[in-house]
Formats: C-alpha cells, structure tokens, sequence
C-alpha cells in the first residue's frame, strides 16, 4: 500500500470510534427507539465543540485471523466557526502524529525524520465524516447511510445504545462497508466503533477518560517540525 493510500486511510479512521481489550455484554430491557437516539445524539452533537481522550485501536486482519499489536495515545478535536480541528498523537509502539485543519492533513513520523502533508481540496467536505457520531447531523447521517439500532450493550462502565451504519455511497462502502457505533447513553457520542472493510478486515478503536468540553484552541493543533525534518508535499 503506497503512503497516499496509508494517510487517506488514517484520514477515514480517525473519524471512527471503536473498542479493543473492554468486553462488552447485552444490556436488558427496553431502551431508546432508533430515532430517539439519534435526536439525542443530534442535541448533544450541537453543543458540543471539543474533546480530549485517550484513544486505543488495532486493526483485525481477517485473512490471518488475527490482530496487530495495537496503538494507543491522546486524541482531541475543536470545533469552531472556523472549521473543525482534529490530532491523533501516537504514543506507543511509534510515535507519530496525526492533524487536520484548515483543509490540510499533516502525518508526521518522528522516528524516521519525516512528515507528509497534503490538502484536500474538493475533499474537505469529507470533515463531516471524521466527526461520525461526535457532532454528526441527523439527517446528514440518515442521507448518507442505512442505520439501524441493534439494541443495548455495555462497553467496560459505559451502558450504550449499538448502531449499525451501512454506506450508501459506493465512494465510502469502498472504504468501510459496515460501521458499528457503540454510543454512551449519558453523554450521547460514540465510546466504540466497528469499521468493517470490504476485505472483512477491520478497525477497533476504544476511547477512554473522554473529556467534553475541556479547554482547547487552535494552538494545540499546531505541529512543530524539527529543522532536520524532510517534508513530502503531496
């Protein structure tokens, strides 16, 4: 897989909300109907504009049967009337970091001196799908995929409502198949997701000490490259 591929595909993850190492087990009784739970994420989705978590994910290769060994580290975003503000910073076994502003991804690899950077361009509108289920629009998500409630589950402490999203799209079910989200019924975002590739590989992502509203400005965006660092403008 070329560079371009790797980052686009980082691009497309970042927006998905997963769990790995936390069991989960069905919740019983009546709940929420699908609509209700999406209004609910809907209201929660417009008041909020930052968030700081721990972030753990690691990528199930079907064909092997088993998973990689894992990344874990820091993820944070800000919304303003500027435009969205995202960054993933690795920690461990690499580290490296991951941002998106201003129309702009920069992935940079402190281990091998090097950072890509390239802009969207007519993609930018494709911030809207990192945000999945943190800010998502209800109808927005109605139009862009089949979504379903598949019931209640509990993902480590969190009680939370299980939605399946199926693309509509063909540009996105080439990327992703099938979403699961497993979204927290207190604070109303995603704690886990589930993004399945046509390959039947997939991405597990956990996010724990979710903070909403902690305070952030565009300043914490910022990548400070090293002077010895070689920039692929791409």
């Amino acid at each position: 897989m070329d560079d371009m591929k790797k980052i686009g595909l980082c691009v497309h993850y970042l927006s998905i909300f997963s769990v790995f190492f936390l069991g989960t087990a069905t919740l019983k009784g009546e709940g929420a109907s699908l609509d209700e739970v999406l209004s609910r994420m809907d209201a929660a989705g417009a008041k909020l504009n930052s968030m700081r978590a721990e972030i753990h994910q690691k990528k199930w290769t079907a064909i092997l049967e088993e998973f990689d060994q894992g990344e874990s580290g820091q993820f944070s975003f800000l919304k303003t009337d500027e435009g969205v503000y995202l960054r993933k910073d690795i920690e461990k076994p690499t580290s490296n970091t991951l941002v998106i502003k201003e129309g702009q991804v920069i992935f940079y690899q402190p281990s091998i001196k090097q950072a890509q950077r390239y802009n969207l361009g007519n993609h930018e509108d494709k911030a809207e799908f990192l945000l999945l289920g943190f800010g998502s629009n209800k109808k927005a998500l109605s139009d862009t995929y089949e979504t379903n409630l598949l019931g209640r589950e509990t993902v480590g402490e969190h009680n939370t409502y299980q939605l399946e999203l199926k693309p509509k799209s063909k540009d996105v079910a080439a990327f992703f198949v099938r979403i699961l989200l497993w979204v927290d019924d207190k604070m109303w975002v995603p704690v886990q997701e589930q993004l399945v590739e046509p390959t039947q590989d997939y991405l597990l992502i956990r996010f724990a000490e979710v903070q909403l509203e902690p305070e952030l400005s565009k300043s914490d965006f910022k990548v400070d490259l090293p002077k010895d660092v070689k920039i692929i403008q791409n």
